[in-house]
């Protein structure tokens, strides 16, 4: 029941995200968690591709959860494309509403920053958004 309501609370609008662990470290939310996709589509051809090259984990700030900070590490894996002649090798898996590419942001912290910053544009949104560094 739990690891339903964690799911919820932080990865409502993704597929194929699985919660490890929750840890408070202070002032900071941990969340663990890693991707569960079988296949990804290669972002080049669109090949799906179940050849898993590595794994690495991505450390994302995220909106902040009872007035404190979140920070996200997802384990993604890189894969192998199938098709030899794609021009992309290995592709990183990206998961659709958290992550986007070379992001150290989750997605809805991104968009959240940049409704804010078109809003309240200048120092007033700068002073706004300040907060200590999570990534």
């Amino acid at each position: 029941m739990a690891d339903v309501l964690l799911h919820d609370l932080w990865f409502h609008q993704v597929d194929d995200v699985v919660i490890e662990k929750v840890l408070a470290d202070g002032e900071l939310v941990v969340v663990q968690a890693r991707t569960s996709a079988e296949r990804v589509a290669c972002p080049a051809c669109g090949t799906a591709s179940a050849r898993v090259h590595s794994r690495y984990v991505r450390r994302l700030a995220d909106s902040a959860v009872g007035g404190r900070p979140v920070a996200i590490e997802l384990q993604v894996r890189r894969f192998r494309c199938r098709q030899h002649a794609c021009s992309q090798a290995t592709f990183v898996e990206q998961v659709e509403g958290l992550t986007f590419r070379h992001g150290r942001r989750s997605a809805g912290l991104q968009t959240m920053l940049q409704h804010l910053a078109v809003m309240l544009a200048g120092r007033a949104g700068a002073r706004l958004i300040v907060s200590p560094a999570v990534v």
